[in-house]
């Protein structure tokens, strides 16, 4: 039992255990991810895509790919495999927080009833089917030390790939540097979420080794997401490690942090009351040439996108509660649409929430927010009580996932960071041994 008397005891625990690393669980993974999500053409595609026929996305949304289904059957069936052997992480569950994420699991599997495409959502269901299989397993068979071990594994491994292949592509194929953003084997936002995961892991593990090769990795993946040009996945990265920090230091050190950002905040206003800071569109275009024209105050196209998919959501009424069914209100129709509207290939909503939303309604959409909410509080206050830093990178991952979630879709997509995501919420609902003061 942990006492609150005694808080250094959870994170001797988790330095004491430093030294295993779950090598084969994070090599399955990444073989996984790479089959159902990895394109060695990437970089060569996506920064064509203004002017590309949007008729090769609508096939793909109708169709699927081979690949990526066979990719995660197997996921399923290695999960499966996982859950049979016997448990090593023995919890009971918090109902607070399991009860309505056994609902909101249950609503987007009872959305088939009412979708618009049954196949296609029986399709995107078995999917979501493998990753709630695998967090179980994860969470079952691993605690959040060597989740994160594996999560370093896979990203790190993911990023070096991604690099050489990158590389490969450029030595034939050299875009315009306004065109050119870093993508590896993804599209440059996933790619992007992918240095997040390597940014915090390393950061974590760092914190017991004190190995400089954590902080190289941590330096590597800072550098590869400013290469990939995701303004998002910059912001949430940003903040997800600021968090981090700030959780895993002590009182001392945290309320300095907060007088330092308070300092921080008032010098940008006093700039920019001065007018000496540089034009805001400059900034957010990181210096991508299909931005840098378009209104920051339509947050880069994405207010046309939601308007566009909300108009179309609201023609039926009857759909508010319920939604258009799980993954599927992109449709072939709606994606064709939409691209033509906003002049650019798009087939999501560029927002977790309102994708949620229009996929399960309002009841689907609420449970998401609240759920994920819940279980960032939950995580945060068990950072502070039991001085965690286990704790503080579940809600540090959280949190950078919340603020990624207002103007992207990808971690809605079944990815590796997707499947950690869902393993810091599903987390939040055990309650272990050792985390029970005394």
């Amino acid at each position: 039992m942990t006492s609150l008397t005694m808080p250094t005891t959870y994170a001797s625990v988790e330095r004491n255990a430093i030294s295993t690393w779950p090598w084969r669980t994070a090599i399955v993974l990444l073989v996984l991810f790479a089959m159902a999500n990895w394109a060695w053409s990437t970089s060569q595609r996506w920064y064509a895509s203004d002017n590309a026929d949007v008729g090769a996305l609508v096939e793909r949304i109708s169709d699927g790919q081979i690949n990526r289904q066979l990719a995660f059957v197997m996921m399923g069936v290695y999960a499966v495999g996982l859950l049979m052997i016997p448990a090593t992480r023995p919890a009971k569950l918090k109902i607070i927080i399991a009860y309505p994420l056994i609902v909101f699991i249950g609503w987007a599997f009872l959305s088939a009833l009412w979708s618009v495409d049954h196949t296609q959502t029986l399709k995107r269901l078995i999917v979501f089917a493998a990753m709630i299989c695998m967090v179980a397993a994860m969470l079952r068979r691993y605690d959040i030390r060597e989740m994160t071990q594996i999560a370093f594994i896979a990203s790190m491994l993911t990023m070096g790939i991604g690099i050489v292949n990158e590389m490969r592509i450029l030595a034939v194929d050299s875009p315009p540097f306004g065109l050119w953003r870093f993508g590896g084997t993804m599209h440059p936002n996933h790619a992007g979420l992918n240095c997040t995961v390597v940014m915090l892991s390393s950061l974590y593990l760092f914190r017991f080794s004190r190995q400089k090769l954590f902080l190289l990795a941590f330096a590597l993946g800072t550098a590869i997401l400013v290469m990939t040009k995701s303004r998002t996945a910059l912001m949430s990265a940003m903040t997800a490690v600021t968090l981090y920090f700030f959780l895993a230091a002590t009182t001392s050190r945290a309320m300095g942090m907060l007088l330092l950002g308070a300092w921080g905040i008032a010098a940008v206003m006093w700039l920019s009351s001065m007018q000496m800071l540089p034009d805001l569109n400059s900034v957010v275009s990181m210096g991508r040439e299909d931005v840098k024209k378009v209104d920051v105050q339509k947050l880069t196209g994405r207010t046309d996108i939601w308007h566009y998919a909300i108009m179309q959501g609201n023609r039926n009424p009857n759909r508010l509660l319920t939604g258009y069914g799980y993954e599927t209100f992109w449709t072939p129709q709606n994606a064709l649409g939409v691209s033509q509207y906003v002049k650019f290939k798009i087939s999501e909503g560029h927002c977790v929430y309102l994708d949620w939303y229009l996929e399960l309604g309002l009841i689907g959409g609420g449970l998401y927010a609240f759920v994920l909410l819940i279980a960032i509080a939950r995580w945060t206050v068990a950072s502070r009580i039991l001085c965690s830093p286990a704790a503080a990178i579940a809600a540090a991952t959280l949190i950078g996932a919340l603020v990624h979630g207002f103007a992207e879709s990808s971690l809605g997509d079944a990815s590796l960071p997707t499947l950690f995501v869902y393993c810091a919420i599903a987390g939040a609902t055990l309650e272990r041994p050792d985390e029970v003061p005394s």
